[in-house]
């Protein structure tokens, strides 16, 4: 990869085919932009309607999102028989995101080459500018909203899921464990004295702390439970298939990280399991509550 304009290496002709009577073809590359040039438009002949008919098909079965940008990638080099791919878009919270023909990875040669101005890149170069163009805008459209959906179900400061989103799978987690008798654990977390802290140290050490708090508290649960921030500095947990003793290796789990990244933050729990309990979430939030704050009780007595 020596410039830009030489990203990818000229496609072999196939042995014993005639050299065409008309002038040899543009170089193969990855990073050539397409712009709609003036004059053309989403009507024209070299357009036709292929992708707006492929599209609406997509999204008879999947939804807007970053799986329907490598769904279109992948039918758009089936249809103009290329080899590689890439879609750079732009999103004014998260930056540049590139999106590579079959979730190749992007490497940071290719990332360098390509740069931050958005467009598609085709190998070869032999796409009409105004597909191209239609390609990167439907594409741009669909991370904008999965990107849209992403920030509604978490918390904007740690990432995790914010209380609406709690509280839907909470209801979720109820009804199925009323319905089958699948157990699972509510953990309700409290960090200790935190608004003290916040006050001494101010609240961009404040907001440093919980953003730590969040990442540690993903990395502790496993796959299928759910973390989230319901308020200020209260977390909670769901932990999935679990009978109420697991609640203590999550525990565990959770000050590993926190220590693993210099955070001595701490904090108290309450539990509640389901079906054992209740299955009402409204109950078990109760229940959860009550017992995180009887521990803070005797905590300061």
């Amino acid at each position: 990869m020596s410039s830009k304009h030489d990203l990818v290496a000229d496609q072999s002709r196939h042995k014993g085919e005639p050299e065409p009577e008309h002038a040899p073809e543009p170089e193969a590359t990855l990073n050539s932009i397409h712009v709609v040039a003036d004059g053309d438009d989403f009507t024209s002949r070299a357009y036709e309607p292929w992708l707006f008919e492929t599209m609406l098909k997509e999204l008879t079965e999947k939804e807007l999102g970053v799986g329907f940008i490598y769904s279109v990638l992948d039918l758009f080099a089936e249809r103009h028989g290329l080899t590689d791919a890439v879609v750079v878009l732009v999103h004014e919270s998260f930056g540049t995101q590139m999106f590579r023909l079959g979730g190749q990875p992007i490497t940071p040669e290719i990332a360098a080459k390509l740069g931050s101005e958005p467009g598609v890149y085709c190998e070869p170069d032999m796409v009409p500018a105004v597909e191209c163009d239609a390609i990167r805008t439907a594409c741009q459209l669909s991370l904008s909203l999965h990107l849209a959906r992403f920030s509604a179900a978490h918390d904007p400061l740690t990432n995790i899921a914010n209380r609406r989103s709690f509280d839907e799978a909470l209801d979720v987690a109820a009804a199925r464990s009323s319905r089958y008798g699948w157990a699972f654990t509510l953990v309700l977390v409290d960090l200790n004295n935190f608004k003290a802290v916040n006050d001494r140290s101010g609240h961009e050490f404040g907001d440093n702390l919980l953003r730590q708090f969040g990442f540690a508290l993903r990395q502790a649960v496993r796959q299928g439970d759910v973390a989230a921030r319901v308020g200020g500095d209260e977390f909670a947990v769901i932990l999935a298939n679990a009978e109420g003793h697991e609640s203590s290796g999550f525990t565990e789990r959770l000050r590993g990280h926190l220590t693993s990244v210099g955070n001595m933050v701490e904090f108290t729990i309450g539990t509640s399991t389901s079906p054992r309990d209740s299955t009402d979430p409204a109950e078990l939030l109760r229940i959860a509550d009550g017992r995180l704050y009887e521990k803070k009780g005797s905590r300061s007595s």
